[in-house]
């Protein structure tokens, strides 16, 4: 073999041995979507509201581009097959939802658990595997809460609605409050009254539950009550009410719920307009002016006031020997400058004359401006 034919022999072999190490061919991307693990559901009335994130990729980790096709079905029994209830075109990555109206068939008759998946299809309608399984309540839902009607009290907000008769015994109110704006500048709120919680710890929403009466001698089933208090209302806010019947049902490890239509929405705002407690315990001692360096005085003092938005006292008297009406003593009513406020339990009246006959009286004034009832009179005599 001569030289030329010896390197084109080597040069042949290093070719081969080099074709050899070259990666097997890959098979073409399917498209797959990844599978959902979040999807969730929800029934209000006859609409089952559903909720996913739509995946990124496809199951060879690969960017989905466009949109991603999402097949929705639902399974009224646990060995039923899945029924295609509806496709849907989703961005990647981001959050959808899809609301399903049942058929009459699943809003009547017992409650009962159902099932949803979902599942992303390729462009050949193949799919990697459905989502997680969310159930809800089948069946009838419970009647829908009518009439509602929202009063501010002392101690909260009031809540009305119709009541229905014969309701199952887990069935029970919710009730929805959501905080529009501040009515007025805030208050400090009475003790046993409006919660006295600052604006800033106050939720914008809040839920109250409210279980039905249990049957007793005088009834054989639960009782729908037909009202409700608010205590965690507070004074100079806005709120929205609105409720919902709700039923709920363990099956298995879950316990689902089963709504109805909202109520029509009640709006409130919570002026202070209660006026705390009168004065008690109020007595007058005179003081003689030979005990007092010639000038007679009435010393007044009564129970303090305990509630928390109490603000001063006011003191009124009657001169009884000379016939003139009760009138407000102090502090004096003043076009001028804000007179000091009384806050203790305790005033000295040092404006009567000697052997002159006087009648007092006490009132409580909270934050918002808000006079008490006047307090029991008393009759003093001066020497």
């Amino acid at each position: 073999m001569d030289s030329v034919a010896a390197v084109s022999i080597a040069a042949s072999s290093f070719l081969l041995v080099g074709c050899g190490m070259e990666a097997a061919p890959q098979p073409p991307s399917l498209q797959l979507p990844k599978t959902i693990p979040d999807l969730t559901a929800n029934r209000t009335g006859n609409q089952v509201h559903l909720a996913w994130t739509t995946p990124s990729e496809n199951t060879d980790h690969l960017k989905l581009k466009g949109t991603v096709q999402l097949r929705l079905c639902r399974t009224e029994q646990a060995a039923s097959p899945c029924e295609a209830i509806a496709t849907v075109a989703a961005v990647p990555d981001q959050p959808a939802t899809y609301t399903d109206v049942l058929p009459p068939a699943l809003t009547s008759g017992p409650v009962r658990p159902i099932s949803y998946r979902i599942f992303g299809i390729n462009k050949h309608g193949k799919t990697a595997g459905p989502s997680n399984v969310v159930d809800i309540l089948a069946g009838a839902a419970p009647p829908e809460v009518r009439d509602l009607s929202a009063q501010v009290v002392a101690r909260g907000v009031v809540l009305h609605w119709r009541p229905v008769p014969n309701l199952s015994s887990d069935t029970s109110i919710q009730i929805d409050r959501t905080l529009v704006t501040p009515a007025v500048a805030p208050r400090p709120a009475k003790s046993k009254t409006l919660n006295p919680l600052r604006r800033s710890t106050e939720p914008v929403e809040q839920k109250l539950r409210v279980r039905l009466i249990p049957p007793d001698s005088q009834h054989t089933a639960a009782t729908d009550p037909g009202i409700a208090l608010d205590p965690t209302a507070q004074f100079g806010r806005q709120y929205i009410y609105s409720a919902s019947r709700v039923v709920q049902q363990q099956v298995g490890q879950q316990a689902l719920q089963l709504d109805s239509s909202q109520s029509s929405a009640v709006q409130v705002a919570t002026r202070d307009t209660f006026p705390p407690a009168a004065p008690a315990g109020l007595v007058a001692v005179p003081v003689a002016a030979i005990m007092n360096n010639g000038t007679p005085e009435v010393d007044l003092s009564w129970s303090a006031n305990t509630e928390s938005d109490f603000a001063q006292y006011r003191v009124y008297r009657r001169d009884v020997t000379t016939n003139q009406p009760m009138h407000r003593i102090a502090p004096e009513p003043s076009s001028g400058p804000v007179p000091e406020m009384i806050v203790a339990p305790a005033f000295r009246d040092l404006h009567v004359q000697g052997g002159q006959t006087y009648t007092y009286t006490v009132t409580a004034v909270d934050a918002s401006g808000n006079e008490s009832r006047r307090s029991a009179e008393v009759t003093v005599p001066t020497s």
